[in-house]
């Protein structure tokens, strides 16, 4: 669905035009709810305003970067003072709007529909339910306590964005010093999501899960002039305190 520049009956509004605001307009596409979308690219058109755009919208969804939300709001005040305003950061806290955090993660490209139903949802406890906010969305959802959000979004960015930046290593490395296709190593991460899925706890492998200090000391050393040195000893100092110290 196109962007709506003009008044409707649309219950949602969607604020922002990044991932995250192109992912849910296509999600409600999908589900071909109504919903308008503006974005601040749209401003220098008095007949696309904020004011004007998103009017008739009960529910407006502010999906722009963390720090732009609260100022936006504000600067926003006659217009959604009668709207219940809902963002998607997993981790900010405030009384201007609501969180309720997609636990997922957004590429450039689009999902099918069947994608966007398993994404889980996270909302505030002692807010309004995530039944009525979308009452037409079947995402399995779930409540915390507010005071938990950052631990809960802490424990996000590490599994998903930390193991991220390290599946891009060794993809980079193997490349560019190992002349091996990167590619090679999908059937190895496709195994460990797979342990990971079914085994959990128990999912753990290698020289840290064995305690094999002469394997880590070889692994360390052939990290000496590489900064990703550090993150290995960290992982080793945090999993198995002491075992460094043993090495030296």
């Amino acid at each position: 669905m196109e962007p709506l520049s003009q008044p409707t009956a649309a219950r949602y509004g969607i604020v922002g035009d990044g991932r995250m605001a192109r992912h849910m307009g296509r999600y409600f596409d999908l589900l071909t709810l109504p919903y308008v979308a503006w974005s601040r690219g749209m401003e220098q058109n008095a007949s696309v305003s904020a004011n004007t755009v998103l009017a008739t919208c009960e529910i407006i969804l502010v999906l722009i970067s963390d720090g732009a939300i609260e100022p936006f709001i504000q600067s926003h005040q006659e217009l959604f003072r009668q709207k219940t305003l809902i963002h998607f950061s997993g981790s900010l806290l405030t009384p201007l709007a609501q969180g309720v955090h997609p636990l997922s993660s957004f590429a450039d490209e689009a999902y099918d529909l069947d994608t966007y139903r398993t994404i889980p949802f996270i909302c505030e406890g002692g807010r309004s339910s995530f039944a009525e906010i979308f009452p037409d969305l079947p995402n399995p959802h779930y409540t915390i306590a507010p005071h938990l959000k950052p631990l809960y979004h802490s424990m996000a960015v590490m599994a998903g964005n930390f193991t991220t930046l390290l599946w891009n290593k060794l993809f980079d490395t193997f490349e560019e010093q190992l002349q091996l296709p990167p590619q090679i190593a999908i059937p190895y991460l496709k195994q460990i999501c797979h342990n990971l899925q079914h085994q959990q706890v128990n999912a753990q492998a290698g020289p840290i899960t064995r305690g094999d200090r002469q394997t880590i000391q070889s692994n360390l050393a052939a990290l000496t002039d590489d900064p990703f040195r550090e993150v290995y000893a960290a992982f080793v100092n945090t999993v198995t305190p002491n075992l460094l110290k043993e090495t030296e």
